[in-house]
Formats: C-alpha cells, structure tokens, sequence
C-alpha cells in the first residue's frame, strides 16, 4: 500500500541529516506495528522515499515521505506514527496516491522557503537570492503574515537549487560568518500551480 505522509521536523529534529530519515521512520512504523515494504535483492530495505534533502539545521513545515506498506493501515496511522516517532518530527496528513502515479521525486518539483537574517536587510537579501538562482525563481515577495523582515522565496528544481548553495556563497563573500546568521524555514514542498505548492 502506497503512502504519502506529510510532516514537520522541528526544534532539534531538524538537525537530523537527511541520510538519517530513512532508518528513522523505519524504526517507527516498527514500533507502529507496521508492516513495511521491502526492496527485494541481498540486502533488502524498507521502500521509503523523501523529498529533496535538506541542510541539517533547516526546519521543514510540511515534508513529503512515502512509504510502502504490506498491508492496509489503520484509519489512525497518523497518530500511531506520532506516538512512534522521535521528539519533533510530527505528522500531520496522509494521502494515497495511485499505485501508477508519477515518483514523488519528480512531484516535489518546486518549493516555498521562508528566509530572513538580522544581519542583511530583507531587500539585499531578496537581491542576492535573484542573483544566484536568476530563472530558476518563479516568484520572491515579502510575507506579510510573519513581517517584512521574511521573504518568501519560490524555486524551480529543488533538488539541483539547494538552499545550501547560496547559504555557501554569502558566507564565502563574508556577508555572513555562517549559517547561525541565517534563518531558513522550507514551508512546502511539491507542484507549483501558479499560487501555491501541493502534493495532491
């Protein structure tokens, strides 16, 4: 059974490394009782997938992970999971794609960041941004639903335009010291429409 679960990692769990994720929720759906998928060969492992990583250290609102299951899961799987999980990682929906679906590499083509930093104003830092990404941007405007200190960031091709890259860059320019001056949260993930991110 094809999963798509999606969920936050916040506060310390956004410091676990990406390579870490696919150990860790097998080890939940485990202690779920769940049964998983196994990739078949000499060294079978759970057929779990994740969006595009992350930095360590970047809080993720609504990450994609699909998981396969041998079996049916039950109508509360999102709150078995939540109790098998390590402290800040929280689901929150599940959906069921089609068993023939598109991969959820090719779906997660787009994604929403939310970035500020105190130490460059919010209008250099929207300029710097539209300098390294230049086309591959659908779209930079101020969120003001947080404050104008935060700028929403709309990219093409996440997996090749990692928000590491330009953290890597400013740093190498000395416009920062490190990435301890740089707030960076990854809102959405998925199909960008025009208007927002999904993943349905």
């Amino acid at each position: 059974m094809r999963t798509r679960l999606i969920y936050s990692k916040r506060g310390g769990a956004c410091f676990v490394p990406h390579v870490a994720l696919s150990a860790i929720f097998a080890r939940a759906a485990l202690r779920a009782n769940l049964k998983l998928s196994m990739t078949q060969g000499f060294s079978p492992r759970a057929k779990i997938s994740f969006a595009p990583e992350l930095p360590a250290g970047v809080i993720a609102l609504n990450e994609p992970v699909e998981i396969f299951f041998d079996e049916t899961v039950p109508d509360n799987v999102i709150e078995i999971l939540n109790n098998a999980m390590p402290e800040g990682f929280i689901m929150k929906n599940i959906l069921f794609p089609d068993e023939n679906s598109i991969s959820l590499g090719k779906i997660c083509s787009s994604a929403l960041y939310l970035i500020k930093s105190k130490f460059i104003n919010a209008h250099d830092l929207d300029a710097l941004l539209r300098e390294h990404y230049k086309n591959e941007i659908f779209k930079s405007d101020f969120d003001s639903d947080l404050d104008n200190d935060w700028l929403m960031l709309y990219i093409k091709n996440p997996a090749q335009n990692g928000i590491g890259s330009f953290v890597k860059k400013i740093i190498s320019q000395n416009i920062i010291n490190g990435w301890h001056q740089i707030n960076i949260v990854r809102h959405s993930i998925g199909l960008w429409n025009g208007k927002d991110i999904c993943l349905s």
